[in-house]
């Protein structure tokens, strides 16, 4: 994943935008807090928070039109609010961003959509198992 990482963010740097390896990107950035280096094998990137949020603003932040990207950056807010900066403020925008991903695709998201998508597929088709029990 460390390889995978900082090849997305060269090409992010270099005007890379496409929305696949976007959302990628962003959940590598969030995986660099969101659990300790030695159980995700990734280095420590000081760049790694204002990397995730460059991302979500230039998709449309909670405002986004793209369900997708907002269900996937509720989990990552509802997981780990902390780190996004004021705790409550992020708790409630991990509440809008699920609810406005749900106006925009009303059926949510099912494990099969995210197959064959690497390890951002994994991980978000098992939180899509979860959320559908």
């Amino acid at each position: 994943m460390e390889e995978a990482y900082w090849a997305l963010r060269e090409g992010w740097a270099a005007g890379d935008r496409d929305r696949e390896r976007a959302l990628y990107l962003l959940y590598l950035a969030w995986w660099h807090w969101a659990e300790p280096d030695f159980l995700t094998g990734l280095s420590h990137d000081p760049d790694a928070v204002a990397q995730w949020h460059e991302i979500f603003e230039h998709f449309g932040g909670e405002m986004s039109s793209d369900a997708e990207l907002l269900y996937v950056a509720a989990i990552m807010a509802e997981i780990t609010p902390w780190a996004f900066g004021n705790e409550k403020v992020w708790k409630e925008t991990a509440d809008t961003m699920r609810d406005r991903s749900l106006v925009l695709k009303p059926d949510g998201f099912c494990p099969e959509e995210f197959g064959g998508r690497g390890n951002y597929g994994d991980y978000f088709a098992h939180q899509s198992r979860v959320s559908r029990k």
